[in-house]
């Protein structure tokens, strides 16, 4: 799934969001600064928001 996620401008930001879907038994995480996206296996949309948001950042709907 690719999630479009809000505010992610440094590296910083892409670490904490790859850590947090990780450590939370997520796959395949891979954020685009440029792009503003999330693409991550698995299709628990509602969890992987969760997560997102959580750590900061804003999932568009």
């Amino acid at each position: 799934m690719i999630l479009n996620v809000e505010n992610m401008t440094c590296d910083h930001c892409k670490m904490t969001v790859e850590k947090a879907l990780t450590n939370a038994g997520f796959t395949n995480v891979a954020v685009d600064l440029g792009k503003g996206t999330v693409a991550v296996d698995g299709d628990d949309v509602a969890a992987a928001t969760k997560i997102i948001e959580d750590s900061g950042y804003k999932v568009k709907k």
